[in-house]
């Protein structure tokens, strides 16, 4: 669990044209003391996980910790730092921007317990960064995540799509940067225009122009399988739903359930892949349609149910139209092999006829044959 301790702003030399923290996060300035250890208490006491080896981290989210002066800095670290080692919570945990990286702060987070650190890439490319007034270039990304890997402490990468002069094209080469940095994980963020930033005047004036969903789905599928690709994992798609981010969010491609539908997306063209497969071997065997059923089954992970069974039952529905084999529903398997790490299943998929398993489609094969 991760127990969240905001710093809307604070430590950004600049607002970005898309950012408004204080919207986002109902908070202002700077915890006091007594919030963070209030903070803290409650979240725990809060915790339903029944893991007696709980992994628990405090982190500083909303600003650029190590851009905060060093005063303060070591006074906010100085305050969580007791809490290590107590009640499950195994470190900290900060967001950061990756030009306010450097020896000294690295080696100040490390003394303090810091095991993870967020780095706000946003992009790897040159002209986007210029375009929201980001202030640097994607080489202060790379020598932030060299020198805090130097130091054993986790590094996760924050990239953003849509946002001013980016494509599709951009964003997965910013992606494909990142994934050669080797992160330990991502969290990618479609561009939203929020009340109160930079980019709603650019947005109203028509200077700027939102990506729908349907292509930011599309753009998050393919970034989702490359990730897949490199087994680095994407801790979360989009900004965290809730009333306070629906309030602020006035244009843009945010659904409160974005990551199922990215997942459900990645479900789709694996099941995609697997019938295709099935239907070259069944040529290859001279098999004829009418050996099986007429209506087929998945036989897929329970975690996996809802991605073929919500949102009224989309993903066969849309199958309905692509493929010549009838399925009609998924059913529960409790031999779904080993998990891939990165890929947002739980675990391989199999084409069924009367329940019974007839043609195994694993995810390293559709991994290893899928291209953007």
């Amino acid at each position: 669990m991760i127990i969240p301790l905001f710093l809307p702003q604070q430590g950004c030399p600049d607002r970005c044209i898309y950012c408004n923290q204080e919207g986002l996060t109902g908070a202002k300035g700077l915890p006091r003391p007594d919030d963070i250890d209030e903070t803290i208490n409650k979240y725990l006491e809060s915790y339903k996980g029944e893991d007696p080896q709980a992994d628990h981290e405090i982190a500083f989210y909303g600003g650029s910790f190590t851009g905060l002066p060093d005063g303060v800095q070591e006074k906010l670290l100085s305050l969580a730092h007791p809490w290590v080692g107590r009640r499950g919570i195994r470190g900290l945990r900060l967001s950061t921007r990756p030009d306010r990286v450097n020896g000294k702060t690295v080696a100040r987070l490390k003394a303090y317990g810091v095991a993870t650190v967020e780095v706000g890439a946003q992009s790897m490319n040159t002209q986007v960064l210029e375009n929201i007034d980001r202030g640097h270039g994607p080489a202060a990304t790379v020598q932030a995540v060299q020198l805090l890997k130097q130091e054993g402490i986790k590094v996760g990468l924050h990239l953003m799509t849509g946002l001013p002069g980016d494509s599709e094209a951009t964003s997965l080469s910013s992606l494909l940067e990142c994934l050669w940095l080797k992160p330990d994980f991502l969290r990618i963020h479609p561009t939203l225009v929020l009340k109160g930033s930079p980019l709603e005047q650019r947005w109203r004036s028509g200077e700027y122009a939102v990506w729908s969903l349907g292509k930011t789905l599309r753009l998050l599928t393919q970034m989702a399988l490359l990730c897949a690709q490199q087994g680095v994992p994407v801790i979360r798609w989009g900004l965290m739903p809730g009333e306070l981010c629906v309030n602020s969010c006035l244009a843009g491609p945010y659904s409160p359930s974005l990551g199922e539908w990215v997942r459900r997306s990645v479900a789709f063209h694996y099941v995609l892949a697997m019938v295709a497969a099935f239907e070259k071997e069944s040529r290859n065997f001279c098999l004829k349609s009418e050996t099986f059923d007429d209506a087929m089954q998945l036989l897929i992970p329970p975690q996996d149910l809802s991605l073929v069974h919500g949102h009224k039952r989309w993903l066969l529905r849309h199958m309905y139209g692509i493929s010549s084999l009838k399925i009609c529903q998924a059913i529960p398997s409790t031999a779904a092999g080993p998990v891939k790490p990165g890929l947002p299943l739980h675990g391989n998929w199999a084409l069924a006829s009367g329940g019974k398993s007839i043609f195994i489609f694993t995810q390293e094969e559709y991994i290893a044959n899928w291209r953007i």
